[in-house]
């Protein structure tokens, strides 16, 4: 028996479809079948790599869906070469044969699941009045949670800080929101999301 050539995935490819109104409830249920036992999901396990200083975590699961490997790196240094610092590729296998399925860029898999995985928290842990949200940071997991809670609440405020005063301002001008000290956002607010490495 022949296998056919695994299915190669790009990011554009990914951000063409995969949707936040469908990735929340994948996520709802991914969380329900890891809580019932129904998932095989052992420790990530993490390389250092020094020189230049970053890492790579690899990340297999057997879920009731499927079979797979996440390899993720984190290079802080690239942020000076003009790239992203977290990128991934998901391996999936046909969970019958161990036949390779696809290879999927998985940067922002990532950052789109993570954000899902707030926005089913988020949706399961507040009351529809939650109105008042707080974002802490104001890069990449901070964009991507916008959209995410957005589909699951309502807000009519959303404060924000960042570590750096004109990051924080541009991206509220982004996303219709205000800039405040990070007191200031989080007192009295609905939901918190930490979104930075400070």
């Amino acid at each position: 028996m022949k296998t056919s050539q695994p299915l190669f995935v790009n990011e554009e490819q990914v951000r063409n479809h995969l949707q936040m109104t469908d990735l929340i409830p994948a996520m709802e249920k991914a969380l329900i079948d890891f809580s019932t036992g129904k998932v095989t999901q052992p420790v990530r396990s993490v390389i250092k790599v020094d020189p230049p200083g970053g890492f790579l975590g690899l990340m297999p699961a057997l879920t009731p869906d499927g079979l797979g490997l996440k390899a993720v790196t984190f290079y802080p240094s690239n942020a000076e070469r003009g790239i992203p610092t977290h990128m991934a590729t998901i391996f999936l296998v046909d969970p019958e044969t161990g036949a390779p399925l696809a290879i999927m860029d998985g940067r922002l898999i990532t950052e789109m699941r993570t954000a899902a995985v707030s926005a089913a928290a988020t949706k399961l842990l507040t009351g529809p009045d939650a109105k008042v949200l707080a974002i802490l940071g104001s890069g990449v997991q901070a964009h991507s949670h916008i959209e995410a809670l957005r589909v699951v609440r309502k807000f009519k405020e959303i404060r924000v800080w960042s570590p750096t005063r004109e990051h924080a301002e541009r991206f509220a001008k982004e996303i219709g929101a205000t800039a405040m000290s990070s007191e200031e956002a989080v007192r009295g607010a609905d939901v918190v999301v930490t979104a930075t490495n400070s």
